[in-house]
């Protein structure tokens, strides 16, 4: 008689005590040998078998349809099936005769033999594992309600265990990584085959260890899991997890991949190209023109600015580079502060910071409040799902936005020592932006001047040849004369500084 022998394991709870592949075969092979089993060939398998579509079990059945063998052998009768439809087939091939026997080192089960037996271990190992998946699906409820994650680590974290569970923490390797990609995206200068390339600068790679194709990267810009937001059976659970990014930085992302396909790169060449419009609605561009000079046999190249005239013909006078950046540079100087108060302003700023976290007291307060009553709605959702009044796909989405508006609520309260933080930090660098705007101006590249010219300006109009400059929130207060008259006050009642220097004391 002619035998396969068969080994199956899988990396499932069901076959934790099971042995491992490499033993089963040596021990059925020793087995065979002790018993002068002629063995044809060793088929190993690596999936669970609680569910039919295992290709070698496949391959296995149409050896013996094909009447390649006689007999199988096996560590156990639940290696073959844990599933009726296997088990079944199994049993359908005993009846016709395809397979003559069933050893393993314990049992042996022959054509003659009633099949009850047989009927009996295919359905116990099928019960079982069906109790074994419940328990593992209830398990994993639990663990979703605690926040812990489910399943492998994603990139740029990694599996630890927290307790008497496990859960995912960032890894240190690769987590800084992650979040450098969805930052760069998120600035809108890159589509996501080039995100894919810088990965690849960096060294960031696949867990398996390969480059990070298009599509997986997509996949992991839209996963909202670095953002603490969990997606396990169907539902939505806020994660305990500490968070590679803000929602804030994951909604900007979604908002540059859904609105933009691949991004036009920009040089600045010209510096102040799109940022100045012209009173026909359309943007001013920039020309550069090269002229030969042959008398002194010399070239020269001149920038001219003017409507683009998308929108038909516009009358209005372009101007020179020259004469624009000198009508920017008067702009910016009706806002232009010297060292001393700069200075003195930052520690104006620091000493109502204290104040401002003083305030922050009863605005955390506010914000737990809320949290308290998103967690009751919760609640509620949840009994008028045990209750049937409301169906499974309403729940998962309304519990989804509540979940959502809980963490923004939380995001809002860790943060809010970080957001004065960065309040203080932008107004420090209001009065920088002030401080250092002529320097910009005078000696700054290109970028660093349309920097200036876009934190600083807006709404500007180029209008026969003249140049109508609107200042941005806060440096429009610098223009107003009370403020100056107030600063120049108290300047002059302390010895120590002299606070407004207007621009003509330079």
């Amino acid at each position: 008689m002619r035998y396969i022998i068969y080994c199956r394991k899988s990396s499932e709870s069901e076959d934790r005590q099971a042995l491992s592949i490499e033993a089963q075969k040596r021990e059925l092979q020793e087995y065979a040998q002790r018993n002068n089993l002629s063995v044809i060939d060793i088929l190993e398998e690596s999936q669970s078998a609680y569910k039919p579509g295992r290709p070698i079990f496949e391959k296995l059945m149409v050896m013996y349809e094909q009447k390649l063998a006689d007999g199988i052998l096996c560590w156990k009768v639940d290696r073959l099936a844990r599933n009726a439809r296997d088990g079944g087939r199994v049993i359908q091939a005993i009846d016709d005769g395809f397979l003559k026997e069933i050893r393993t080192p314990y049992e042996l089960f022959k054509q003659e033999d009633n099949r009850v037996m047989l009927y009996l271990h295919f359905g116990m190992s099928n019960d079982l594992s069906r109790q074994i998946s419940a328990n593992v699906k209830r398990g994993n409820r639990q663990k979703c309600a605690r926040g812990e994650y489910v399943g492998a680590s994603p990139l740029g974290y990694i599996n630890v265990k927290a307790g008497n569970s496990r859960n995912i923490a960032p890894n240190p390797e690769t987590a800084s990584l992650v979040k450098r990609l969805f930052e760069e995206y998120a600035k809108g200068n890159s589509s996501v085959l080039e995100i894919c390339r810088k990965s690849v600068e960096w060294g960031l790679k696949t867990k398996t260890g390969i480059n990070i194709p298009k599509s997986a990267m997509y996949k992991l810009l839209t996963r909202p899991l670095y953002y603490g937001l969990f997606q396990h059976g169907g539902e939505f659970h806020q994660g305990s997890y500490e968070p590679l990014i803000s929602k804030e930085l994951f909604d900007q992302v979604q908002l540059v991949l859904k609105g933009k396909g691949v991004p036009r790169k920009q040089s600045w060449i010209h510096a102040y190209k799109g940022l100045i419009k012209c009173p026909c609605g359309c943007y001013i561009t920039a020309e550069t023109k090269e002229k030969h000079y042959a008398r002194t046999n010399r070239d020269a190249s001149y920038t001219y600015y003017r409507c683009t005239r998308r929108r038909g013909v516009c009358k209005e006078p372009g101007v020179t580079e020259q004469e624009l950046e000198g009508m920017l540079f008067n702009n910016l100087s009706r806002i232009t502060i010297d060292k001393e108060v700069w200075e003195l302003g930052v520690e104006l700023l620091k000493a109502k910071h204290g104040q401002e976290i003083e305030e922050s007291i009863s605005t955390r307060k506010r914000l737990e409040e809320q949290k308290t009553k998103v967690d009751k709605r919760l609640g509620v959702l949840l009994n008028m799902r045990l209750d049937e009044r409301i169906t499974e796909e309403e729940y998962a989405d309304n519990k989804k936005k509540l979940i959502e508006e809980k963490m923004e609520l939380e995001e809002k309260t860790n943060d809010r020592e970080g957001t004065l933080d960065s309040w203080l930090e932008r107004a420090e660098n209001f009065f920088e932006t002030a401080f250092q705007a002529r320097e910009i101006m005078e000696k700054g590249n290109n970028e660093k001047k349309r920097d200036l010219i876009r934190s600083v300006g807006w709404n500007l109009l180029l209008r026969d040849k003249n140049l109508e400059f609107s200042f941005r929130k806060p440096f429009d207060i610098l223009l107003q004369p009370e403020v100056r008259s107030d600063l120049q006050g108290w300047s002059e009642s302390n010895t120590r500084y002299r606070f407004w220097r207007p621009v003509s004391y330079h």
